[in-house]
């Protein structure tokens, strides 16, 4: 009877053995076609945003950057480009967006790159609003009836956005 207990260890044991060396294998064949898509994806929505940038190349982000800024690229003309993910109260995942500046500090682009909620609020339409708006007047654009909290959850994301330009142009802005 001990040794059928034993034996069902080692069995077990084995068994984890051999399916945790198979996650990782499949882990190590996956992991840079998962990083390698992502980095496309990140960089169709920088396009997007400049369609008429030539190339773009990856800011530092200040430590004191806020959580919803992912990354931050600027362009050789010196437009900006911002990767940010946001998360509204009755949100179901995040709210991938990323947003366009030209030189001069106007919206020059929006995206959503991911919107997870099942009332839409003109995912395609609302986020035009603010094309052309000054970093300056962005907050005239009014939220979207029945999608409250979601559309002030992309106002206060842009509003990250356009902070953070203004500070990695120095405060000119």
């Amino acid at each position: 009877m001990k040794n059928d207990k034993l034996k069902s260890v080692i069995v077990l044991t084995v068994i984890c053995l051999i399916v945790t060396a198979l996650l990782a294998l499949t882990n190590s064949v996956t992991a840079p076609i998962i990083e390698k898509t992502r980095e496309s994806k990140v960089q169709d929505s920088l396009k997007t945003v400049l369609p008429n940038a030539d190339g773009f190349k990856e800011v530092e982000l200040p430590d004191d950057a806020p959580d919803t800024i992912k990354s931050a690229f600027i362009s050789d003309d010196g437009s900006y480009a911002i990767v940010l993910a946001t998360r509204s109260a009755y949100s179901s995942g995040d709210m991938g967006i990323t947003v366009g500046v030209d030189p001069d500090g106007n919206i020059a682009g929006i995206t959503l790159t991911s919107y997870q909620e099942s009332k839409d609020f003109g995912k395609d339409t609302y986020p035009l609003n603010y094309i052309g708006k000054n970093m300056s007047d962005y907050s005239d654009v009014d939220s979207f009836a029945g999608v409250t909290y979601s559309s002030k959850a992309l106002k206060n994301a842009i509003g990250d956005a356009l902070s953070l330009i203004d500070t990695l142009k120095g405060g000119a802005a």
